[in-house]
């Protein structure tokens, strides 16, 4: 089952590669969508107050204080670099198979994930879609067999985070915004 599980999320990090050139809020499971898959008429909205990436470009572990990361049971992070992207790598402790991912897209926006889903990419995969919010910025969660959770905090920068499965998503909420508001605070 946990092969399963990494192969998965490798999955998901190759589809989001392989579409690229080269004090934390608390969850509200009642934003999470209700629906699956986005509305036909559904456009990402324009981000009202964009965030910068300043320092979390290269650093995205440095998004959630090892505080917040020991609260979320998630105590042991690993940076790394790949396709030319850093991203953080969260475990709970001394598993270093159970993996939620933590990375700032810094290429594309949220209408240019709407735009890759409706369009040739595979359209079948965004079924799962479905709108949401995150500390005020529009958010899509996918629930298709993971909880990946997309906020788009500026025209061209998202915050990605995927875990495993769970009621609700609440893990994914929870680090999402977090990570949110850590930038926010930043500025």
């Amino acid at each position: 089952m946990r092969a399963a599980v990494i192969s998965g999320v490798a999955v998901v990090l190759l589809v989001l590669a392989g579409c690229a050139d080269s004090e934390a809020g608390q969850a509200r499971p009642e934003a999470l969508p209700t629906q699956t898959g986005l509305p036909a008429d559904y456009e990402a909205p324009t981000i009202a107050d964009p965030l910068e990436p300043g320092r979390f470009a290269n650093d995205p572990c440095a998004l959630l204080s090892e505080e917040r990361r020991i609260e979320l049971g998630l105590p042991d992070a690993e940076r790394k670099e790949r396709f030319g992207t850093f991203e953080c790598l969260l475990h709970p402790p001394g598993d270093r198979i159970t993996t939620v991912q933590v990375k700032l897209m810094l290429d594309r926006g949220l209408a240019d994930l709407v735009e890759m889903c409706r369009g040739e990419y595979a359209p079948e995969s965004c079924e799962s879609w479905g709108p949401t919010e995150v500390e005020r910025y529009p958010a899509i969660l996918d629930t298709g067999g993971l909880c990946r959770l997309m906020t788009g905090v500026a025209e061209r920068m998202v915050v990605l985070v995927v875990t495993l499965e769970e009621p609700g998503c609440r893990k994914a909420t929870e680090i999402s915004e977090t990570a949110v508001a850590t930038l926010r605070e930043s500025a």
